[in-house]
């Protein structure tokens, strides 16, 4: 007879490699644990099996130190007994970018498939909500059944089971679990059997014994207590009231016979009397089956018996509050933690994704031995940075300083690769059409469509030629504009690998140019010519007069009020945009994972600060305003009304000719503490949506809000971004782009204000049992120096019609540019490596395939849009295949060559698609 009820108990771990511990002080922790999950899979086989959290990367730390036990643990994978994968590591999902999200689970399935093995289950139990396109990302590989907790609640699904429709319509049989979701077993009735208490004991008394250990001595007396003895009893009499409790607590909240009972906790090991329990467990419910079961189990169970026909219908990114008790809560304030960790992931991100790989994959093509683990070196340092305590900036200062140390190991990496990719480049350039001592630039594209901007550039004169000027001439022979800034003498050293380093002796030149028709992800080649005296250069883009700095180029005006703010006047749709970019600060009295505003909240609209040119020039034209804004020191001054802290911010506003964009730059020192400081612009657009960028995707997110006051967790309208956010409306829109920055807010006023939050600085706590309190480490407070970079961008209609997507890119991927002589290879000077049409069609990767070197290239594209796209895709070498692929790289379909390197592409509305490329 087949039984009422399924309780499938999943013995696992959360373990977060890095949080309340320094990684090499966890990984003893971790070492101890799973050393006793070995013994006991090896010593009792009814011990079903254990789960290491849906991650990989703890069996690399394990067998660092434990190399000996490599085989018994593939054995064990290899039987399905010890559940490792699909993911690397426990990423959150919004604060990185979404190819490090599938970088993250093909490394993970690569280190599972060779212990014999992976997962294939989307269990996420540790990103503060969910991404859009999660259930299309699972999909593609090969994954059916999710389960996850934050940014779900009992509203979005009365039922534990509903169908998660993703951004492009794929739909995935999800569980948001019950009470207590990844660990309700465990509190319920493994504590009160085995240790007999109950889930609000969290007080030890020392008569209870268990040896207890801790070090007496002023080096470590902050260490935690250790029972070296832990009691391991048995208390059968809690178990029948356990098991009545978790069952009448999680009432008619599971649609099938399969119930989901987790027995684990954070950094918690195995204990072999979890069978004993199960057993006992079985023997109070005649009729059910009680068993000790695996992820895949329960998932298999789901997908056999859920009716997919009755199930509620959720759609898109998941970021609901906790509702009732029968939903998690969201806690995603970690978006504006630590942001200086934000802006370094997404400066490594852009290193590695847009400059070092494809260029390398390129150069590769083109001769260069390029048959290393750098790129794989530098993607496995950046993604254990992605693990969601790391990269949310929820941990100790030493962890954040360990992160600071993989982010310089992952940019020098990336940027040597890159370097060593153009090395090889300059030495393929057909340059003999020029004397043999000329001079040359080049400059190359990291973004696939055709590029006309402004750049800024160094150009090195040697003694001998210099003439006290220069000119700038494209292949044609026609000289581009030039606006010098600066020139001084310079030695920099020459290195060769035959010889000592030598120097040059030459005249730098500090300048901007105007390059245009940059080749789709190549570059093109201009030739230096010295001069005595360039010509004189056109009328500036910037006037001052009595105290008031205008800039104006053929798209846009920019007025700087007196009070520091700006009006920017879209020439031409006559749309004014007035006192944009002041700057707005409130009290936070929260932590990490939530926001307390305390009033006063204070700005800047009332300052009279300094303002200044600084570059006055035809092609670009830069203002300073330098406000003196005193905060509050802490709380305690801002609840007694006291100013006492100077927070210098100097504000830098840049126009480029024929830019439709306003750059900013935003230095400041911050010295006060337990605030959010963010930049305002007020829009006045009634809006009815933001739009923002995130993972191959812009999410559609509505500015009304509803009533929430019974809800246990308030909604959060601090939103995430990756490139930028904008709102518009029927008619037209602005887009604040970011370069690393990950929290918005539209505010709830009249004038529809844009908030940018460019830090948040909390007092560190965290209650693992007791209230920790780390207010002597001061990294969560922000102090010292910070730097931001965004821009303003009006345009007509929505994100879509205003190209936003693509000024973003541009604005965070700029041109680089080398110099170089005379070159004698066989590239023309100007060459487009890979072209992808129309604007719509984003570019992700080009990179080795993932089954071996020389097997092929992966190219990926995604259409964030709503619409399908029809396009084309040109390649610069000829191709004998292309095939579709999914994100695992497993074979779609083959897709027709129109000729050599060229072949039509259809994507879908929000579709990631990739493609395997074979030469």
């Amino acid at each position: 007879m087949k039984p009422k009820r399924i309780f499938h108990v999943i013995s696992n771990t959360h373990w977060d490699r890095e949080w309340r511990f320094p990684f090499q002080k966890n990984r003893q922790m971790l070492v101890e644990m799973i050393d006793a999950v070995l013994d006991i899979l090896a010593k009792e086989p009814q011990y079903r099996a254990f789960h290491l959290d849906s991650q990989t990367v703890v069996l690399e730390d394990y067998l660092q130190v434990r190399p000996q036990k490599k085989e018994l643990i593939k054995k064990l994978v290899g039987e399905k007994r010890l559940l490792i994968g699909p993911w690397f590591i426990l990423p959150d999902e919004f604060q990185v970018g979404g190819e490090s999200l599938i970088r993250n689970l093909l490394l993970g399935h690569r280190i599972a498939a060779g212990f014999g093995h992976v997962m294939k289950v989307g269990y996420s139990p540790f990103s503060w909500g969910q991404i859009s396109q999660l259930p299309q990302i699972y999909k593609q590989f090969d994954i059916d059944v999710i389960m996850f907790y934050r940014g779900v609640n009992s509203l979005d699904s009365e039922k534990a089971e509903f169908i998660w429709e993703g951004a492009d319509g794929t739909r995935v049989l999800t569980s948001r679990f019950s009470t207590m979701p990844r660990y309700n077993f465990y509190f319920y009735i493994y504590r009160p059997v085995i240790h007999n208490e109950q889930i609000s004991d969290v007080e030890y008394s020392w008569s209870k014994g268990g040896l207890p250990f801790h070090f007496a001595e002023r080096r470590l007396k902050e260490e935690d207590y250790n029972l070296l003895q832990p009691l391991d009893e048995y208390h059968a009499q809690n178990l029948k009231p356990a098991v009545e409790a978790i069952i009448q607590k999680q009432v008619n909240d599971f649609t099938t016979r399969h119930i989901f009972w987790a027995e684990g906790h954070d950094s918690s090991g195995p204990n072999i009397k979890t069978v004993r329990i199960i057993k006992d467990a079985a023997d109070l419910l005649p009729g059910d089956a009680v068993i000790h079961s695996t992820l895949e189990d329960y998932a298999e169970g789901l997908i056999q018996e859920a009716d997919r026909n009755k199930l509620a219908l959720v759609k898109g990114e998941r970021r609901s509050s906790q509702y009732d008790h029968r939903s998690g809560n969201l806690y995603g304030y970690t978006t504006s933690a630590r942001m200086y960790l934000k802006q370094m992931n997404f400066d490594t991100e852009r290193w590695l994704q847009f400059y070092a790989e494809p260029f390398n994959t390129i150069a590769g093509l083109m001769g260069l031995d390029a048959d290393d683990q750098y790129l794989n070196t530098a993607w496995h340092l950046l993604l254990q940075n992605s693990a969601h305590d790391s990269i949310g900036g929820c941990s100790l200062d030493d962890i954040h300083q360990d992160m600071e140390i993989r982010y310089k190991h992952c940019r020098e990496i990336s940027q040597g690769v890159f370097s060593r990719a153009c090395k090889h480049l300059a030495k393929q350039i057909d340059l003999r059409a020029f004397s043999e001592n000329s001079m040359h630039l080049v400059a190359v594209n990291p973004n696939a469509w055709k590029r006309d901007e402004v750049v800024e550039a160094y150009i090195d004169i040697p003694k001998e030629m210099d003439q006290g000027d220069f000119k700038v001439r494209n292949r044609e022979g026609q000289e581009i504009e030039k606006q010098l800034l600066s020139s001084q003498p310079c030695e920099p050293v020459l290195e060769q690998m035959i010889d000592r380093p030598m120097y040059f002796s030459m005249q730098r030149y500090h300048c901007y140019l105007h390059v245009q028709n940059t080749p789709s992800l190549g570059y093109q080649t201009f030739h230096i010519e010295p001069v005595r005296e360039a010509d004189p250069e056109p009328q500036p883009l910037a006037s001052f007069s009595e105290g008031l700095v205008v800039l104006e180029n053929t798209y846009l005006k920019v007025a700087v009020n007196e009070n520091g703010t700006l009006n920017i006047l879209d020439k031409e749709t006559a749309d004014e945009y007035k006192n944009q970019a002041y700057f707005y600060d409130e009290g936070d009295a929260g932590h990490a994972w939530v926001l307390k505003p305390v009033q006063p909240f204070l700005n800047t609209l009332e300052s009279k600060p300094k303002i200044g040119l600084i570059h006055k020039g035809h092609l670009i034209s830069t203002c300073r305003i330098e406000h003196e804004w005193y905060l509050p020191k802490d709380l305690a001054e801002r609840e007694a009304g006291k100013q006492s802290v100077l927070i210098p911010i100097r504000l830098e506003v840049t126009l480029h000719k024929d830019s439709r964009r306003v750059e900013m730059t935003i230095n400041l020192n911050n010295a006060a503490e337990c605030h959010r400081l963010r930049v305002m612009f007020p829009l006045n657009l009634k809006a009815k949506a933001s739009f923002a960028e995130g993972q191959f995707d812009v999410v559609e997110r509505p500015t009304h809000r509803p009533d929430t006051s019974g809800w246990i967790e308030q909604p959060m309208y601090d939103y995430p971004l990756h490139y930028f956010v904008d709102v518009s409306n029927d008619e037209r829109g602005a887009a604040v782009l970011v370069d690393g920055l990950k929290e918005y807010e539209v505010c709830p006023d009249e004038q529809q204000t844009l908030a940018i939050t460019l830090l948040r600085a909390f007092r560190y706590v965290i209650q693992p049992s007791s209230v920790q309190e780390y207010s002597h480490q001061k990294g969560s407070q922000c102090p010292g120096e910070h730097r931001y970079r965004l821009a303003f961008y009006p345009h007509r209609g929505e994100w879509q019609q205003g190209r936003v997507y693509r000024e973003a890119f541009n604005f965070n991927h700029l041109l680089s540019l080398f110099q170089i002589g005379r070159s004698l290879g066989k590239l023309p000077p100007q060459k487009a490596f890979l072209e992808i049409h129309p604007h719509e069609l984003m570019y992700s990767c080009l990179k080795a395939a993932e089954d071996g070197a020389g097997k092929g290239l992966i190219l990926r594209i995604y259409n964030p849009t709503g619409a399908i796209v029809d396009g084309e895709i040109r390649f610069h070498e000829a191709l004998k295949k292309v095939e579709q692929v999914t994100l695992e790289e497993k074979p779609v379909k083959e897709i027709k060559l129109t000729d050599a390197g060229h072949f039509a592409i259809s994507a879908e509305p929000k579709k990631i698609i990739t493609l395997k490329l074979s030469l």
